[in-house]
């Protein structure tokens, strides 16, 4: 099977708690990707990997590396729309754990 990086509960409540907002907010301000812009543009859809990371206890490498990606690309950024869409991914935290995992392959 391989090495699978553990998704922790702290990367699945950051994962809910970005779609429960992104979800309260109107579609002028919502941060992330649906599954249909991000196939239109090429990228995987923010709110389809928080689905991932609150329903698997881990994630594979491809994917270990897609989040650690996306994490190295916005980990500056501290607007609200970035902040919203790093939590679908799991928050800063996790993102920081998928870098080090990657590291480690």
């Amino acid at each position: 099977m391989g090495s699978r990086l553990t998704i922790p509960e702290y990367a699945k409540r950051a994962a809910r708690q970005a779609l429960e907002l992104r979800d309260s907010l109107p579609k002028s301000r919502r941060f992330g990707l649906t599954t249909y812009e991000a196939r239109r543009e090429g990228v995987f859809s923010g709110v389809e990997r928080a689905k991932q990371i609150i329903s698997s206890p881990s994630l594979p490498p491809a994917d270990a590396q897609s989040v650690a990606s996306f994490y190295q690309r916005f980990k500056g950024c501290r607007t609200k729309k970035c902040e919203g869409a790093i939590g679908l991914w799991g928050g800063r935290k996790f993102g920081k754990k998928a870098v080090e995992f990657v590291k480690n392959l």
